[in-house]
């Protein structure tokens, strides 16, 4: 393993099978006793007893979790509603579908914040448990929370047990980190080089938040969201962009093989000034990149630096150690690449509008096509420059160094006892061919879906033939447990 570019061998817990609401119950009170978060991209339900929660859900949630969450519901003592959306027959994804899906949903989250505000405004319910990301409103009379329980697998999820005050001391750590950096670079082995600035003028004056004003400029409904930071999902510059050209200055090239819906053959793009201005690669992905960069090359979006769509404005990283790819069903639905970006380390560059800001929302009104996509990073390695030049490591080949820093640990310890090591320990690191594990990276990138589903199979099972076959190590143990299987045993 020492040849390989990456030293950090892969990792996957063991497959639980689950056949009954009553085995998916610890983790839904694990969340429904989670602080409540505003716009956490993990599920913080925090629920109450007399709390009036609308459960939204589509048709392609098992049904199975679906009554679970109504069981917990009914438990904790609130009054509830139940919501499915008909999106028709669940599909198979692919990594490509990441264009036409960005797209469509762009427009359906515009209409739900829509709904949202006009539920807060008539205080129709307490909270909603809905969706798996992106920006929500400022908290008024209603709380919004996630909703990202689609398969039993996903909520059989070690992520899910971890605790809440573990994950908000994971988060303060990585965004203070970011917040006294004055020069950003990332790097990645499938090839991503990225340097950019971090300006003053990107921040208040002691530098504990972002630029209020220019928060509240770009995102109205939620200043103090994006001022500060989303839990779970840290973002490495702030969620707006310069409408004057070259003051971003992110300068180098994005490789990868994955977004938020699937895997996708080898994609690398040359950033110029915050523009992505080549594409080469990426397979269909790719192909449509490009058409969308071609039907929109003249147009001028509100607040962007030039001309065009495709421009990077997202770098945003994961803080829970113990998420993990889902196994079963992988890309039919939501059983897709969304959950991984919230692992601990694991970067995802977001290019296009920026999602729900007003300025998206004005090219909308404008006619202009609306969205972002994504490239994940893996094993990114991420080094913060101080103004007084110190460098700063942040993430090491996707390990978030959080997970290493004495006070973390420290209030690990307090918060959890004995089983501080195992919450800070990732219980998943993927296995790529010739990165961490033996083979070749130019075949999987050529086709990654083929590699990725088919490791998944045999991790599901025929799990410990799969341990051996990527050479991969266990996670810790649980020690208040004896060590459980499906926590990295």
């Amino acid at each position: 393993m020492s040849e390989l570019p990456v030293s950090r061998r892969p990792r996957c817990p063991e497959y639980i099978k689950i056949d009954t609401v009553d085995e998916l119950l610890p983790y839904l009170r694990a969340v429904a006793d989670r602080p409540y978060q505003a716009g956490a991209l993990h599920a913080t339900w925090d629920l109450q007893p007399g709390e009036r929660i609308l459960l939204r859900t589509d048709n392609w949630h098992d049904p199975l979790v679906v009554d679970a969450c109504a069981a917990v519901l009914k438990e904790y003592g609130c009054e509830f509603e139940i919501e499915t959306l008909d999106r028709g027959p669940k599909p198979e994804f692919d990594g490509y579908d990441e264009i036409d899906i960005m797209l469509a949903l762009t427009a359906e989250v515009t209409g739900d914040m829509e709904r949202w505000a006009d539920m807060d405004r008539n205080a129709t319910y307490d909270k909603v448990l809905w969706g798996f990301g992106g920006p929500v409103l400022g908290e008024a009379n209603m709380k919004i929370a996630r909703m990202p329980f689609v398969s039993r697998e996903l909520v059989a999820n070690p992520g899910n047990l971890i605790p809440g005050k573990i994950i908000s001391a994971i988060d303060e750590w990585t965004d203070s980190t970011i917040k006294r950096g004055s020069l950003v670079r990332v790097t990645d082995p499938e090839g991503t080089d990225l340097t950019f600035p971090l300006p003053d003028h990107y921040f208040a004056p002691d530098r504990s938040t972002w630029n209020m004003e220019t928060a509240q400029d770009w995102w109205p409904q939620s200043p103090d969201l994006i001022a500060g930071y989303m839990p779970g999902h840290i973002t490495a510059r702030p969620l707006w962009m310069s409408p004057e050209p070259g003051v971003d200055g992110i300068n180098g090239v994005i490789a990868g093989t994955m977004n938020h819906i699937g895997p996708y053959p080898r994609l690398e793009m040359t950033v110029e000034n915050g523009r992505i201005t080549s594409i080469e690669g990426g397979g269909v992905f790719g192909d449509k990149l490009r058409e969308l960069e071609e039907r929109t090359k003249d147009l001028q979006y509100p607040g962007f630096p030039g001309p065009g769509l495709l421009w990077l404005f997202e770098v945003s990283i994961g803080t829970n150690p113990k998420v993990h790819r889902p196994r079963d069903g992988y890309l039919q639905g939501w059983i897709c690449g969304i959950i991984e970006r919230t692992r601990s380390g694991i970067i995802h560059l977001g290019y296009g509008t920026v999602v729900t800001s007003a300025r998206e929302v004005e090219a909308a009104n404008l006619g202009h096509p609306v969205g972002h996509w994504h490239t994940h990073l893996n094993f990114p390695t991420v080094t913060i420059q101080t103004p007084d030049g110190e460098e700063v490591l942040l993430i090491d080949e996707g390990r978030l160094k959080a997970l290493d820093d004495p006070k973390v640990r420290a209030i690990a310890a307090e918060i959890a006892g004995e089983d501080a090591d195992y919450w800070l320990d990732e219980a998943w690191v993927p296995a790529v061919p010739g990165l961490n594990c033996e083979g070749s990276y130019e075949e999987y990138a050529a086709d990654p879906t083929a590699w990725t589903k088919a490791e998944l199979q045999i991790c599901r099972t025929q799990h410990p033939m799969f341990m051996r076959m990527v050479g991969a190590e266990h996670g810790l143990a649980r020690p208040s447990t004896g060590g459980h299987a499906g926590c990295g045993h």
